[in-house]
């Protein structure tokens, strides 16, 4: 799948992989239409035979023998409760605890004077989060002082508190677990280059980034030239054009975060077991769920006494990162993960009777829109407008005094009921709580769908 060389910007006991090979070349083309995670499935269950109908970049359904599984991303048929406890770090904490699965102390606060005495009590750096919440929002770490706390609070608070932790040491792995297995762990260094005595850090730069566009996975995600990057070169006495000595190390962030320009490698064969089996607990911990990513602070500093520590448990996490490591062994999750979701859809199918899921209702409908939340000001319109269009509904958009984004929806129904399904999500900036759907059969003239005004 993968051929691998050694440039000059990178460590020389580090090959890297580059990803040129036919599969590669589709992964990279179906970023437009598909995401990466359950495109992979999708493949998967298309070449065993499956017939595959996508519903949105995202959700796609697979028919096989008359067994219909229903993907969401990377979910399946898990239980909706365990996937929504997921979500809830208090409530993910209190399942762990209740499985003693090792974790941060941590504590619920509902002031900011609160998440200083607690921090206070812990003597070290904390970690602050909004109690609900994915993809990392509003999550900030290492801090100490009282401004730090004290802003990231203000940034993470809500009504139901925000959760305070101990700031563990080590390094973070994202488990994969499936059942009573680790597929594969996924390490992360932050944005760096390695210099060879003849290119300027920019061209270093340049050169990572040529190879990281290769990626499927983090073509999306190359090293940023930001003044961030600037103010840590400053710092090591660099700048863009400074030509670093052979073999010298330049650090370009300090987080490892995958969309600032983290290398991914895959550790699966050197994290220690006690890592995996605290992976393996922490999903066995919360009823329902049968696979999910598991975050996890390793920590080697003893090698006699490795320690682990339970970030997260997210059960929507990103395949892709494992098939396309930039080091080490790309690992193959997408044919266990279908081959799982099909058998126990097969068992449910065989045990109940399931009404089969329609993909396609050639009625015309037209329907009366409101979704509420965070939709305004997100460019929740022009999004609606350019999904609206690719699916050749017409209408309208507006958004309405009450904070609210009203829409009329007008074309084939298992279309509009598409569109619908995409309303509860929204574009990324959007935070979408409620979509009320009513019956409209008030005319319009105009051709296509547009944006009106505010109303």
């Amino acid at each position: 799948m993968t051929n691998s060389v050694v440039l000059p910007c990178y460590e020389p006991d580090a090959l890297l992989n580059i990803y040129r090979d036919d599969f590669s070349d589709l992964a990279r083309n179906a970023h437009e239409a598909h995401l990466l995670g359950p495109w992979l499935i999708a493949r998967v269950a298309e070449s065993e035979g499956a017939e595959v109908t996508w519903f949105s970049r995202a959700i796609f359904l697979a028919t096989l023998n008359d067994v219909q599984v229903l993907f969401w991303d990377v979910r399946a048929n898990e239980a909706a409760v365990g996937a929504k406890v997921a979500t809830h770090k208090l409530f993910t904490h209190r399942f762990l605890d209740r499985a003693n699965v090792p974790k941060p102390r941590y504590s619920v606060i509902y002031s900011a004077q609160g998440a200083l005495k607690f921090a206070a009590k812990l003597g070290g750096a904390v970690v602050v989060k909004p109690i609900k919440g994915t993809r990392g929002r509003g999550v900030a770490i290492g801090l100490k002082s009282e401004e730090e706390i004290t802003t990231a609070y203000e940034q993470a608070k809500s009504s139901i508190g925000v959760l305070v932790e101990e700031q563990v040491i080590g390094t973070e792995y994202r488990f994969f677990v499936l059942g009573d297995e680790v597929l594969s762990v996924l390490g992360k260094t932050p944005a760096h280059v390695i210099g060879d005595g003849a290119l300027s850090v920019s061209e270093l730069v340049d050169a990572k980034n040529e190879l990281r566009a290769l990626n499927p996975r983090l073509m999306t995600s190359l090293i940023p030239k930001d003044d961030v990057v600037e103010q840590n070169l400053a710092k090591q006495g660099l700048a863009w054009d400074s030509v670093p000595a052979d073999g010298q190390e330049v650090a370009l962030r300090h987080e490892a975060n995958i969309s600032m320009g983290a290398d991914t490698f895959d550790a699966t064969d050197s994290v220690p077991d006690i890592a995996k089996q605290a992976a393996i607990q922490a999903v066995a911990a919360i009823p329902g769920l049968d696979w999910a990513g598991v975050d996890i602070i390793v920590d080697t500093s003893t090698e006699s006494a490795p320690a682990a520590y339970i970030i997260e448990v997210n059960t929507g996490p990103g395949i892709g990162g494992h098939h396309f490591p930039m080091r080490g062994a790309p690992r193959d999750l997408a044919t266990p993960l279908w081959r799982r979701a099909y058998e126990k859809q097969k068992a449910l199918a065989t045990t109940f009777s399931i009404a089969p899921i329609h993909a396609s209702l050639p009625e015309p409908c037209q329907l009366f829109v409101s979704v509420e939340g965070k939709v305004q000001g997100v460019g929740f319109r022009r999004w609606l407008r350019r999904e609206a269009a690719a699916l050749n509904i017409q209408g309208w958009v507006r958004n309405s005094k009450d904070g609210t984004v009203q829409a009329v929806l007008k074309g084939d129904l298992a279309k509009v009921e598409r569109l619908l399904g995409k309303l509860h999500f929204g574009p990324e900036a959007a935070s979408v709580t409620r979509v009320s759907v009513s019956e409209h059969s008030r005319s319009f003239k105009h051709s296509g769908f547009i944006i009106l005004k505010t109303r």
